[in-house]
C-alpha cells in the first residue's frame, strides 16, 4: 500500500497522524458501537477478497478510508476505556490497536524496500532500482547446508563485507546496519558467485512493535478472564491436539526448508490450532444455548469466542515477526494472511455486540468467523490466490518459496 500513498509521505504524513490524534482527544461523544461494527465487518468483507484473489486484482488502497476510521474509532474506545477505568485488557487493546494500524498506515509512504545484486568481491553501494545506500556492501561467500540426505537445503548464508566490517546474513537472521535490515533473497546456486539482498529501511517498526506488545498484553489478560470452566479447558486442548495433527501431517519436519526453521514456527502453528478449536466449540456451544436445555452453554460460548479472538492476535502478531525477520515485512498481504485477519475482525464484530443483544446476531457473527476460519485453515489453498502463497506448505509437500532470481 505504501507506494499508492507516495503524496502523503513526511511530513504530511506526520501531520495528517497529529490532526486524527487531535481528532480523537477532542471529539466529544462516545465511541458509536453500531458505526464499529459496520466497519470492522466492511474491514473483514475486504481482507476475504484480498485473500482469495491474485495479487494486483485488488488494490490494498481500497482499505484506506476503512483503516482511518477503525485506527480512530479504536483510539475513541481506549481514551473512554481509560477514563472510565475499564479492565486493563480493554484499554490496551484499542491503544494497541490504534499504535499498530496509525503507525504503519501513516509510515506506509516513507518505507523503503529495494535490492542489490552482488557479484563475488565486487563492491557497491547502488541498488537496482538506483537508490543510494550510505554505505558499501561486498559480497565474500554463499554457500548452503544440507541435512544428512546432502540433498535438502538447510540453511542459506552469505558473508558480506559492510563498511570493511564482515557480517553474516542467512534466512530467519537478517542484519541490521544504519537502520537498514538485509536479508539474503537469492543467490546463484550453480556457483555462488552472486546473490540478491533485500535491504529495508522501515520507520514504522518500533511503533508496530509496541502496539503488537500491548495487543499481546491485552490478549493475555483476557485469556486469564475467560477461562472459568476446567472441563472446557481439557476440550479445547483435545480439539487443538486433533487440528494440529491433521494440519501438520504433511510436512516433513525432518526436512524443514530455511524459511520454516524459525522459533516462531512452532508457537505460530499451536496458538492457532488452540484458536480454531475454541472457536468450533464457541460455535456449538452457541447452538446448543438455542435450546433452554443448554441455555448455560451461551455464556460458556462468548468465554469461548473471547478466547479464540485473543489466540487469533496472538498467532497473527507471531507469524508477523516471523515474516518480518524472514521476508523483511511483517504484512505482506498473503492469502492466509488476509483470510486470518478477517476471521479475528468477525471475533471483534461478535464481541462488540452488546451482551444483552440479539442471540441470534452473535450466532451469524460466530458463524461467519467459524467459516472464515474454514477458508484459512484449507479453503485458500482452493482460491486463485494459491498459487502465490507463501503457506503453500501446509497442503503440498515442503518447498522453498525462494525463487532463483539470480539467473533470470
Amino acid at each position: 500500500m505504501g507506494a499508492d500513498l507516495q503524496l502523503f509521505a513526511f511530513p504530511l504524513s506526520l501531520l495528517a497522524a497529529a490532526a486524527l490524534v487531535l481528532a480523537i482527544l477532542l471529539y466529544p461523544k462516545k465511541c458509536p458501537r453500531k458505526l464499529s461494527v459496520a466497519v470492522l465487518l466492511i474491514l473483514a468483507v475486504l481482507f476475504a477478497l484480498l485473500g482469495s484473489f491474485r495479487k494486483g486484482s485488488f488494490s490494498p488502497l481500497w482499505l484506506s478510508p476503512f483503516l482511518l476510521a477503525a485506527i480512530f474509532l479504536s483510539g475513541l474506545a481506549a481514551r473512554e476505556a481509560f477514563k472510565g477505568k475499564r479492565p486493563l485488557s480493554e484499554s490496551l487493546s484499542h491503544l494497541g490497536l490504534c499504535i499498530l494500524l496509525g503507525s504503519s498506515f501513516f509510515c506506509a509512504p516513507d518505507c523503503t524496500r529495494t535490492a542489490i545484486v552482488l557479484g563475488k568481491d565486487s563492491p557497491s553501494h547502488i541498488s537496482e532500482d538506483s537508490v543510494p545506500l550510505p554505505f558499501e556492501l561486498c559480497l565474500k561467500e554463499v554457500h548452503t547446508d544440507y541435512y544428512d540426505d546432502g540433498a535438502s537445503p538447510k540453511q542459506y548464508t552469505a558473508t558480506l563485507t559492510l563498511d570493511s566490517k564482515t557480517r553474516t546474513v542467512s534466512v530467519n537472521h537478517p542484519v541490521l546496519h544504519r537502520g537498514w535490515l538485509m536479508y539474503l533473497s537469492d543467490f546463484d546456486r550453480a556457483e555462488g558467485s552472486a546473490a540478491l539482498i533485500l535491504l529495508v529501511k522501515d520507520p514504522s517498526i518500533p511503533g508496530v512493535l509496541l502496539g503488537m506488545i500491548m495487543l499481546l498484553a491485552a490478549a493475555v489478560l483476557s485469556l486469564k478472564r475467560s477461562w472459568k470452566s476446567r472441563w472446557s479447558l481439557v476440550v479445547v486442548l483435545l480439539l487443538a491436539v486433533i487440528f494440529t495433527l491433521v494440519s501438520v501431517s504433511r510436512i516433513r519436519f525432518a526436512t524443514l526448508p530455511p524459511a520454516l526453521r524459525s522459533f516462531w514456527f512452532a508457537p505460530h502453528l499451536m496458538v492457532y490450532m488452540l484458536a480454531y478449536a475454541c472457536l468450533a466449540l464457541s460455535l456449538i456451544c452457541s447452538l446448543a444455548g438455542l435450546s433452554e436445555r443448554f441455555k448455560k452453554a451461551s455464556r460458556l460460548s462468548r468465554g469461548l469466542l473471547h478466547t479464540s479472538s485473543a489466540l487469533i492476535i496472538i498467532g497473527i502478531i507471531f507469524g508477523s515477526v516471523w515474516a518480518q525477520l524472514s521476508w523483511g515485512d511483517y504484512w505482506a498481504w498473503d492469502a492466509k494472511e488476509c483470510w486470518a485477519a478477517a476471521t479475528w475482525i468477525l471475533t471483534l464484530c461478535a464481541m462488540h455486540l452488546k451482551p444483552s443483544g440479539s442471540r441470534k446476531a452473535l450466532i451469524v457473527f460466530i458463524m461467519l468467523a467459524f467459516a472464515a476460519m474454514q477458508m484459512t485453515w484449507y479453503g485458500v489453498n482452493y482460491l486463485p490466490s494459491a498459487g502465490s502463497s507463501m503457506h503453500s506448505y501446509n497442503v503440498t509437500d515442503v518447498q522453498d518459496n525462494n525463487t532463483n532470481k539470480i539467473n533470470q
